[in-house]
């Protein structure tokens, strides 16, 4: 059994170490940025099965899904996933705060208390705290970056941990699908609503947030959709500080055209784009755009 080589307690500094699970999708420049631990998803699609990370294996999966006859299974981070980025964490902070997706969508908040009790045994002088951030995928990134920003700040583990229950409270995921045939596919809505969307050619304008999960509007235009996510950010976001996370599957030009309008409407002291994680797309499908913003 390999021996771990531990860095001394005492050159290890306070500053509270953030890990998170690769479903907030961050870029590798944003995790660089801002030192956070990210632990990986699984993702098989057409009998392959790909561990998320930067190496690119995943840049044309929407592409994959547009081809594959079946449908692609997802897999939360194993605990020994998070416990490598906890130890990792550990070698330059003896306070770990780990932000999961929801407890409600998959198993990764589980898997991180396992890791966070191996932790305990294997490391007794760092502490591990497991957040389940209700949300997911753009939601889940303006939680781990608000978190992380408190942490350079100096925040205690109490203080980040209160600044990320903040964020989860106020933060609002709406996205437009393109269509129901993958959530059909996946078994979460029947065949006659999917026949009735495209027949309508109805765009479900979908909510994913701590007071509310499902359809807010059902517009019958993509414009018409972003029209009303739009509206939905004014009425939020008017007069305050924005934080916006824009997010697409495979629709680059709708996201940046998204992102561009909230540059020029809304006073974002944070704007950026990231692609809807594989983890959730796999059941959306190509095509949705959409955003997560909070306000101060």
């Amino acid at each position: 059994m390999n021996k771990r080589m531990r860095t001394p307690a005492n050159s290890r500094n306070s500053r509270v170490a953030v890990a998170t699970d690769s479903a907030a999708a961050l870029s590798a420049d944003l995790i660089t940025e801002h030192e956070l631990y990210v632990a990986r998803m699984e993702i098989t699609i057409n009998g392959k099965t790909y561990v998320d990370g930067s190496n690119g294996d995943l840049d044309d999966f929407y592409s994959q899904l547009t081809e594959s006859s079946e449908a692609p299974t997802t897999s939360a981070p194993r605990p020994s996933e998070y416990l490598e980025q906890f130890h990792a964490a550990a070698e330059k902070s003896d306070s770990i705060f780990c932000v999961s997706l929801s407890a409600r969508l998959s198993a990764a908040y589980d898997s991180a208390l396992v890791a966070s009790e191996a932790m305990a045994k294997e490391r007794p002088g760092t502490t591990v705290r497991v957040f389940d951030s209700e949300t997911a995928a753009s939601s889940q990134a303006l939680i781990v970056l608000a978190a992380a920003r408190a942490a350079a700040g100096g925040g205690r583990l109490e203080e980040v941990e209160s600044v990320a229950r903040t964020v989860a409270g106020k933060v609002r995921l709406l996205a437009v699908l393109d269509t129901l045939h993958y959530i059909h596919r996946s078994g979460r809505v029947p065949k006659i609503a999917v026949w009735a969307t495209n027949a309508l050619n109805i765009k479900p304008v979908m909510e994913y947030s701590v007071r509310n999960i499902g359809a807010i509007a059902r517009p019958r235009s993509t414009r018409r959709a972003l029209e009303r996510i739009q509206k939905e950010m004014l009425g939020d976001l008017g007069g305050k500080i924005a934080h916006v996370n824009v997010m697409h599957a495979g629709a680059a030009d709708r996201a940046e055209g998204l992102r561009t309008w909230a540059s020029e409407n809304l006073n974002c002291a944070e704007l950026f784009i990231t692609q809807f994680h594989p983890f959730m797309g796999a059941h959306t499908g190509p095509g949705l755009v959409g955003a997560s913003w909070w306000g101060e």
